[in-house]
C-alpha cells in the first residue's frame, strides 16, 4: 500500500539534517520506495505488505533512521513518552460489560472519556490530515484518524451513551447471515455469516470492528461521552469481512496484515493524552486491557558462514550485530551462531533468510560486490536434452489441435495425494503464500485436471505441459526428470489416436520398434483418481523401455505421462533408411463389428504379425461399432497375386472372430 507523509511530520520522530532528497533516495535504495515528493513537502512511500510496521509516520522514522545512518547520514529515532492514563478522582463512569463469544480476539483496550467539548481540530493536524488525504472535521473525531496515520495501530471512538442505552454490553462474536446494519458512510450492508461483529443486548449490530464503525454508535454533535477503542482481531477475519464488503479502509488494511497488538498501550496514552488537551475530556473510568494473545517474539539462529554464503562477502560480527540491533532486535553472537530475536512489530522475521536478507537491504543491496560467474561457459548442450525434439513435439501436438500450459510447480494437499504419493513423500514448501502452493509436485496430471475444469464450457479441450516433476532424494537435492503430459476430455480411442500419431511423427515405429501396453491390475494402480492404467513399452528386439503411463481417470478424462529423456531416447529426428520394395503391393480394405470392450490397437497389432507380407495396418473409419482397416500386402521377392492373399486374408478373419469376437461385415 501507499501511504503519503508529511516532511515536517516525520520529522518529530526523526533527528537528521538530511535533506528531502537524501531521504527519498536512502530509504528508495535500502527499504519502502519513496516514489515522488508532492510539494516538495509530502512523501509518497510505497510499502510492502508484510512490512505493517512501516505503514505509518513513526515506522517510516523507524527505518530512516537505521538507513540513514548507514548511507553516512546523522540520524536517530526520536524517543516518545505519553503521560500513564489516570482517572479523574471526581468522575466515574462504569465500562461497558464486554462479552467475548469467540477465540479470534488478540487484544481488546477501552477508556470511558466525559465532559467532551466539541471544538476544532488545530490548524497542525488539519494541515496534515490535509495533506495525507484525510477530511478534518473536528478534534473528537480527528484524532482517532491522526493517532492511527501517526503510530500505525487503528482505534475508535464510540459515542458512549448510545452504547449504555442499548444495554451497556459490547458482545464480540462471529455474525450470522442476514444481518443488516448501517455504517459511517450512511451505507446499508447485509452479514454474509463469519464476519466478526459488536452487537448490543438486542442483537443488533454496532460495529465492524477493526474495519468501520457503524451510525447508531458513532460520536455526533451531541456527544458528552466516548468509548476511546481499541481491538485487534484475526487477520484473516478482518480481510474475508472487508473484501466481502467491498469496505476497504486504512484500519482494515492495517489490521488485515497482522499490525501488532503491543502497541495499543502506547496508542491508548496518546489518545487519551489528546483528547484531554484538545477536547478537555476527563478520563472516567479505569483502563481496560483484555491481552489473551500475547506474542512471544521467535529467536532464529544463524550461522555466520550461511550469511557469508548468501551475500558473497564477510561481514564483521560487529557490523551483523549494530545493523540488527538498529532495527530493535535482540542479537546474541556465540560460536558462530547467530541469535536473533526480532521485536513484536516485526512478526515478518522468521526464518534465516529474513535475517540475511535484513542485513543485506541495510548494508545496501548496491554495496554488494558484482562479479561474473567463475569458469568456462558451458560449450555442450546438455546430454539428456533434445531442443530439436521438444520443439518438434511441441508444435505437433498443437499443429493437431492441442493447447500447451504452463502450471505452478507447487500445489495443493489435494493435488499432491492425487498424483498417488503420500505427503510424506512430496517435498513441503516451509513458508507457502498460499495453501494452494505448499508441495513440489510428482506428477502434472493434477495440475492439468484444474486447467481443464476451470474451462467447463469447453466440450473438446486437449492440454500438454512439458515441465519438471520433484522426486526428493535423501541428502541431496531432487531429482528433477522433464515429464511430457497430455490430458484430454476426447474419448481414449482418440487420445490414443494421437499419442500413436505423435509416435509416427518422431520416427519410433520406422525403427524396428513397437508399442506394448501392458494394463496394471487393481492394487497396481498408483493414483487414486484413476480407473485403469498401463504402462507404455516400446519393444525393440528383445528389449523394452518404459517411456510412461496411461490412464483413464474416474472423472472420463484421458491422461498420458511421458518421461522425456526415454521418449526422446527411443525417437528419431529422421526415419531410418530402408531400401524401397521394387515389388507390387496389394491394397485391401476390411471392415469389422468389434465389442466396445475391444482394444483395437491391439487388435492391429495381432492382424500385422499373422504375416511378414502383412506390411502394414491401418485404422480408416469408424461407424459405430463398425471399424474399416485398410491392409497392405507385399512380397520382398516376387509380385504377390489376389489368390496368394486369399490365405492370408481368411486366417484374419479367423483370428479376428477367435481372439477378438470380430465380425468381419460381408464377405472375402
Amino acid at each position: 500500500m501507499n501511504i503519503l507523509i508529511p516532511d515536517t511530520w516525520l520529522r518529530e520522530h526523526l533527528q537528521t539534517k538530511a535533506s528531502k532528497t537524501d531521504i527519498q533516495k536512502y530509504l528508495s535504495l535500502s527499504g519502502p520506495s519513496v516514489e515522488r515528493i508532492y510539494d516538495d513537502e509530502v512523501y509518497d512511500i510505497e510499502v510492502t505488505t508484510n512490512r505493517v510496521d512501516s505503514m505509518s509516520v513513526r515506522g517510516i522514522a523507524r527505518e530512516a533512521a537505521t538507513i540513514l545512518k548507514r548511507a553516512g547520514k546523522a540520524a536517530t529515532l526520536k524517543q516518545i513518552h505519553f503521560p500513564p492514563i489516570q482517572k479523574h478522582p471526581n468522575k466515574n463512569l462504569p465500562l461497558p460489560e464486554i462479552i467475548y463469544e469467540t477465540d479470534t480476539i488478540h487484544r481488546v483496550l477501552a477508556v470511558v472519556m466525559t465532559d467532551v467539548q466539541h471544538l476544532d481540530s488545530p490548524e497542525f493536524m488539519k494541515k496534515r490530515l490535509a495533506e495525507i488525504g484525510v477530511n478534518a472535521h473536528e478534534a473528537l473525531i480527528d484524532i482517532s484518524n491522526y493517532i492511527t496515520h501517526e503510530l500505525g495501530h487503528p482505534c475508535h471512538v464510540f459515542d458512549y451513551d448510545k452504547i449504555m442505552d442499548m444495554g451497556g454490553k459490547i458482545i464480540i462474536k462471529e455474525a450470522h447471515k442476514g444481518k443488516k446494519f448501517v455504517t459511517l458512510d450512511e451505507v446499508e450492508h447485509e452479514t454474509l455469516g463469519g464476519e466478526i461483529v459488536f452487537e448490543s443486548e438486542s442483537g443488533e449490530i454496532i460495529d465492524l470492528p477493526a474495519i468501520k464503525g457503524t451510525l447508531n454508535t458513532c460520536v455526533d454533535k451531541n456527544s458528552k461521552s466516548i468509548l476511546f477503542w481499541l481491538e485487534s482481531l484475526d487477520a484473516k477475519k478482518v480481510r474475508y469481512a472487508s473484501m466481502s464488503h467491498a469496505i476497504r479502509t486504512v484500519a482494515a488494511q492495517l489490521n488485515e496484515n497482522n499490525v501488532d497488538p503491543n502497541l495499543g498501550k502506547e496508542v491508548m496514552e496518546y489518545g487519551v493524552h489528546l483528547f484531554s488537551t484538545l477536547c478537555q475530556a476527563k478520563v472516567a473510568s479505569q483502563l481496560y486491557d483484555y491481552f489473551p494473545d500475547r506474542r512471544v517474539p521467535k529467536t532464529v539462529k544463524v550461522q555466520l558462514s550461511t550469511i557469508k554464503n548468501y551475500l558473497g562477502i564477510e561481514l564483521q560480527e560487529s557490523e551483523i550485530k549494530e545493523i540488527l540491533t538498529d532495527l530493535d532486535c535482540q542479537v546474541e553472537i556465540k560460536n558462530g551462531v547467530v541469535n536473533v530475536t526480532p521485536p513484536t512489530f516485526r512478526s515478518d522475521i522468521e526464518i534465516e533468510a529474513d535475517v540475511i536478507e535484513e542485513l543485506a537491504r541495510i548494508y545496501g543491496y548496491h554495496n554488494l560486490p558484482s562479479k561474473l560467474m567463475d569458469g568456462p561457459l558451458p560449450i555442450k548442450p546438455d546430454p539428456n536434452t533434445n531442443y530439436e525434439l521438444e520443439n518438434l513435439i511441441k508444435h505437433f501436438l498443437a499443429d493437431i489441435g492441442w493447447q500447451e500450459i504452463y502450471s505452478y510447480s507447487l500445489v495443493s494437499e489435494k493435488q499432491a495425494l492425487d498424483s498417488g504419493y503420500k505427503l510424506s513423500e512430496h517435498l513441503k514448501l516451509a513458508n507457502p503464500l498460499k495453501e494452494e502452493n505448499t508441495y513440489l509436485r510428482r506428477s502434472l496430471i493434477p495440475s492439468l485436471i484444474e486447467v481443464i475444469n476451470a474451462n467447463p464450457m469447453q466440450k473438446h479441450m486437449s492440454v500438454f505441459e512439458l515441465a519438471c516433476v520433484y522426486h526428493p532424494r535423501k541428502n541431496d537435492l531432487p531429482a528433477q526428470p522433464l515429464k511430457l503430459t497430455l490430458l484430454s476430455n476426447k474419448n481414449y480411442r482418440e487420445t490414443k489416436g494421437d499419442l500413436l500419431n505423435l509416435f509416427d511423427r518422431l520416427f519410433i515405429f520406422s525403427r524396428n520398434q513397437e508399442l506394448i501396453i501392458v494394463e496394471k491390475i487393481d492394487k497396481e494402480i498408483r493414483m487414486p483418481i484413476a480407473k485403469q492404467e498401463a504402462d507404455l513399452l516400446i519393444k525393440n528386439g528383445k528389449s523394452k523401455t518404459k517411456i510412461g503411463t496411461l490412464s483413464i481417470l474416474k472423472n472420463q478424462l484421458t491422461a498420458i505421462e511421458l518421461d522425456l529423456k526415454s521418449l526422446i531416447d527411443v525417437s528419431s529426428k529422421y526415419p531410418n533408411y530402408k531400401k524401397l520394395i521394387k515389388t507390387a503391393a496389394i491394397i485391401e480394405e476390411m471392415t469389422f463389428t468389434l465389442q466396445k470392450s475391444t482394444a483395437v490397437g491391439d487388435l492391429m497389432t495381432t492382424f500385422k504379425n499373422l504375416d511378414q507380407r502383412i506390411k502394414k495396418v491401418e485404422l480408416l473409419n469408424i461407424y459405430k461399432n463398425n471399424y474399416s482397416f485398410s491392409f497392405i500386402f507385399q512380397d520382398n521377392r516376387v509380385n504377390i497375386s489376389s489368390e496368394e492373399v486369399e490365405p492370408i486374408r481368411q486366417n484374419i478373419v479367423k483370428v479376428g472372430k477367435d481372439e477378438f469376437k470380430a465380425n468381419l461385415v460381408g464377405q472375402v
